[in-house]
């Protein structure tokens, strides 16, 4: 056979072998992440109660019962604006004596609705009105507010966060679940709650939207 006939096909049997290897990986790094849906009324019982109890805490701005629903190894991300695009930080802990930002205080907040499981509310920067009103989550669909702020960040900042970091956001995304009220107050309560080691856990809270400042 022709030396360059061989190479040729060496060569090809070279490039099919790490395309399947890559393939493997990806396939391994999806398996990896365990999308935890509530199937049984048990389960939604527990997601009902800790996402009511936060709603609670937060209404009465309590540190001690607001806490209590955040894993102390997973901390909490705070979405906020602070000009023309969101940003976040992770803290251990809330405290609502001392905002974050500073300049955006945690303003009072009520609700007479009861959680119902269902699509989310959209709000309308046009009209400046939810297109319904009431205390919603919906357990169809999973956030990525914070993987959409860090893949922006990445475009201006390469070195903003480590591969890991990007990593463990979208594990936590794709295992979480996103809360949203429509209170008797101005801004809405938005959270992120999420399944970690058999518990469910408050892990983000969004006070970015459903504001058209930018």
């Amino acid at each position: 056979m022709n030396k360059n006939w061989l190479g040729l096909i060496v060569l090809i049997l070279m490039v099919i072998s790490c395309n399947q290897k890559s393939k493997t990986t990806q396939t391994d790094q999806q398996d990896s992440i365990v999308v935890v849906s509530p199937t049984t009324i048990e389960e939604k019982n527990q997601l009902a109660e800790v996402i009511t109890r936060f709603v609670r805490a937060y209404a009465s701005k309590d540190n001690s019962k607001a806490n209590a629903l955040i894993h102390p190894s997973l901390g909490i991300y705070i979405i906020f604006r602070p000009g023309a695009a969101d940003n976040f930080v992770h803290v251990d802990s809330l405290d609502f004596a001392r905002s974050v930002p500073e300049v955006y205080a945690y303003g009072d907040f009520s609700t007479e609705h009861a959680l119902t499981f269902e699509s989310l509310p959209v709000f309308d920067c046009g009209t400046e009105k939810w297109d319904k009103q009431g205390f919603f989550c919906d357990t169809t669909a999973h956030p990525n507010q914070l993987s959409n702020i860090a893949a922006f960040e990445e475009q201006f900042n390469e070195s903003e966060y480590s591969d890991e970091e990007l990593e463990e956001l979208e594990k936590s995304e794709k295992e979480s679940y996103r809360v949203i009220v429509t209170g008797n107050a101005v801004d809405p309560l938005i959270f992120h709650v999420r399944k970690y080691q058999g518990s469910w856990y408050v892990t983000t809270l969004d006070r970015a939207y459903g504001g058209c400042d930018a």
